[in-house]
């Protein structure tokens, strides 16, 4: 039987070396690739495991080797989550927003953190503007006074949804607006918006009421729902996955962005039980004018 070939990282990267008897190598990188090694010098085992510093042409090769494996894994980087859209906004402040930061920024988000609504409003100094007349800008934001391309907020009750309103202004200025919430332990994700066009917060929230059979006691209740335990381990787990992956779509524009902007996501711990639903987006009715009735 012919020995097992060995392995040493790649110092610096995800990146493995393995050598058959024979000397001929590959590389494994951090994506899962195989590539082929061309002509590894004898020596280079144990140059890359640190256990000799080899003679030139080794530590050479090892180096070229290191470099090489870094750029790949630059270029895997830049997939993941491409420098023009890194910069995001985090609104929110329990342990399931922590947990969502830890995430954002383990794929490559740069994060600024704001309490709720407000807060972030108030970062803004006033800039959002109270209407969706300008609607139809589509991408991250690349100039203007908006320093995220996407803003992400979570939610544990009716309370800490101040100011999403106002949020849902944010797509027809050319910045996404993802967000998820609790009422009662039954969690939600809404829609991502792109754009203007896009159901918002508010709209979301008027389908929900629509399709109800009981409206005005779901509206009585959300709004008087306070949280009072934490979600489970389980829900914070699918929250945070479910998040992450719309974030990540819309980071790398990814196909799938279409799906996520017509969908309501819905997790019911009690039963164990995921759905998506369909919402479209509707025209808001025009303000009722108190005055027409005198003037007939």
């Amino acid at each position: 039987m012919p020995p097992e070939p060995s392995i040493a990282r790649v110092p610096g990267t995800g990146a493995h070396v393995i050598v058959d008897s024979a000397d001929t190598g590959v590389v494994r990188t951090s994506s899962g690739r195989f590539l082929r090694l061309v002509s590894p010098p004898p020596g280079l085992l144990d140059v890359l495991g640190g256990a000799s510093a080899g003679d030139g042409e080794a530590a050479s090769y090892a180096e070229a080797l290191r470099a090489t494996m870094s750029s790949h894994e630059e270029e895997d980087a830049q997939c993941r989550w491409p420098r023009p859209r890194r910069e995001v906004a985090l609104v929110g402040r329990n342990p399931l927003v922590d947990a969502v930061a830890e995430a954002l920024a383990d794929c490559g988000a740069r994060l600024t953190r704001h309490t709720d609504g407000e807060a972030l409003l108030a970062a803004t100094d006033g800039a959002i503007g109270g209407d969706r007349g300008d609607q139809g800008a589509d991408g991250p934001r690349a100039e203007g006074p908006w320093p995220w391309g996407l803003v992400v907020a979570y939610a544990d009750s009716p309370a800490e949804r101040v100011g999403w309103d106002r949020l849902d202004a944010l797509p027809g200025q050319g910045v996404a607006w993802l967000r998820a919430y609790r009422e009662g332990e039954n969690c939600f994700v809404d829609p991502i918006c792109l754009t203007g066009d896009d159901p918002g917060a508010e709209q979301v929230y008027r389908r929900r009421l629509a399709a109800s059979f009981v409206p005005r006691e779901l509206d009585t209740w959300r709004r008087a729902a306070v949280a009072d335990t934490p979600p489970s381990p389980a829900a914070r787990t699918l929250l945070t996955s479910r998040l992450l992956t719309m974030a990540l779509a819309w980071a790398q524009e990814s196909d799938t962005l279409e799906h996520h902007r017509g969908t309501l996501w819905k997790l019911v711990p009690a039963t164990g039980t995921v759905s998506e639903h369909p919402v479209l987006s509707y025209d808001p009715p025009p303000a009722i004018d108190r005055g027409a009735r005198e003037r007939v």
